[in-house]
């Protein structure tokens, strides 16, 4: 078995989701006095506006350059992608640029609909740039002379970037008054009792402009190199993502479910189904799925293990191949849903109303979420106080395989209608 007990592991979520609510409390004086400031500085950045009338006047009926602002993190990323198609659709013929973190630019890299994408390296990456790269950014956008903007970032910071860089219409999420340099400031909800998907908070922009949607997706787009590197099956294969919860500027690996209960349903997926079991990740996740095959029973080659051996594309093109998708709310449960494959993710301080595999319709998507208190302890960015963590060890086994089996109804022949 593994080093900790799902007693012991779940003690030391309870602590460490704790010692996040104690940083990331809300709301704060700061966060109060950030709001006030943002509320009142809406009136001469509307004035400025004023005198750019002209150049709106043109963005607004046809923008021929748009750049998107989102510098993290992948997950997010991701869900970014449906409002990417969108203005794709809207807008044929313009120019579409995405501005991202080292990181996480691989995301925007694999989607059609973007021209170009520019590395903004730290920028935008709680506490981890300096003025004078953010600065030099903002010099670099001005030269591109955008029409339109989306900043997809409730940072006070990234919204103003744009207007430093001179772009005209600027269009944005106004999350506690944060949207004062925007032009056109969407308002988002601050309720729990109103949760709204990531992608959709997104696409209220584009509802916003009156641009037309129809059904837009996640969408990820593997290279036909990195197809050619994927390991592929001729039965069920199913992928599944012990990690997460580490993202540049917050960790949150109360998002884990117990490693027990993961060895145990990988034991089910090999006997039961004859599935192959793929344990995917990048290089941190290595040492949970080195712990996870720890005592694990199963056939020899029947359980490989991926994790920290393949790049960000590489692993949109594993998931691909695959039939199913089993893990924890991460940016890998987006990633699938994004490539099209069954999704089944665990939920726990996080809700799959917000963070879900995208459309939360799609009838092969499933979140596992039991909650006690039917609320998420992780809300618009931020870690409430955590007084009964119990989110992830209400979600059994058994949930876990009633999952699989609606999702995969016909096994007998080992293989898989997808």
């Amino acid at each position: 078995m593994g080093a900790y007990s799902v007693d012991k592991q779940h003690r030391y979520l309870h602590i460490h989701t704790q010692e996040i609510s104690r940083s990331w409390r809300t709301p704060t004086l700061r966060q109060h006095i950030i709001s006030a400031l943002c509320t009142l500085l809406r009136i001469p950045f509307a004035l400025l506006d004023i005198l750019r009338t002209p150049f709106v006047q043109r963005a607004r009926t046809n923008p021929r350059s748009i750049v998107i602002i989102k510098p993290c993190c992948l997950g997010d990323l991701i869900m970014t992608t449906p409002l990417l198609e969108v203005l794709r659709h809207a807008y044929p013929d313009a120019r579409i640029t995405y501005v991202a973190g080292s990181w996480s630019k691989v995301i925007p890299e694999h989607h059609p609909a973007v021209d170009e994408v520019i590395d903004c390296g730290s920028v935008g990456i709680s506490g981890r740039y300096s003025t004078r790269e953010y600065f030099a950014l903002a010099k670099r956008l001005r030269a591109y002379h955008f029409d339109l903007a989306f900043v997809l970032d409730r940072s006070p910071m990234l919204t103003l970037l744009p207007w430093l860089a001179g772009v005209p219409r600027r269009v944005g999420p106004d999350s506690q008054g944060r949207g004062f340099s925007l032009t056109d400031r969407v308002a988002v909800s601050s309720s729990l009792q109103q949760l709204e998907h990531e992608a959709d908070i997104y696409l209220d922009l584009a509802r916003a402009l009156k641009l037309p949607l129809e059904q837009p997706g996640m969408r990820f787009v593997p290279t036909e190199n990195e197809r050619a590197k994927a390991q592929r099956y001729d039965g069920i294969q199913i992928a599944v993502f012990v990690g997460g919860g580490s993202n540049p500027g917050m960790d949150l690996t109360a998002k884990r479910w117990p490693l027990e209960r993961y060895r145990a349903l990988v034991q089910k997926l090999v006997w039961e189904l004859g599935a192959r079991v793929l344990l995917i990740g990048g290089p941190s996740d290595a040492p949970l799925t080195r712990q996870l095959l720890e005592g694990l029973e199963v056939p020899a080659g029947s359980v490989l293990d991926r994790a920290g051996s393949t790049s960000i594309g590489e692993l949109g093109a594993q998931l691909e191949a695959c039939s199913l998708y089993i893990g924890n709310d991460s940016s890998p449960m987006h990633m699938a849903a994004a490539v099209g494959i069954p999704v089944i993710g665990i939920f726990g301080p996080t809700s799959p109303t917000e963070y879900g595999p995208y459309p939360t319709n799609d009838p092969k998507h499933i979140g596992l979420w039991k909650h006690p208190t039917g609320q998420p302890c992780f809300f618009q960015g931020k870690m409430r106080e955590c007084h009964n963590c119990t989110c992830m060890s209400s979600i059994t086994v058994d949930d876990v395989w009633q999952a699989v089996q609606r999702l995969l109804p016909s096994t007998s022949d080992s293989e898989v209608r997808r």
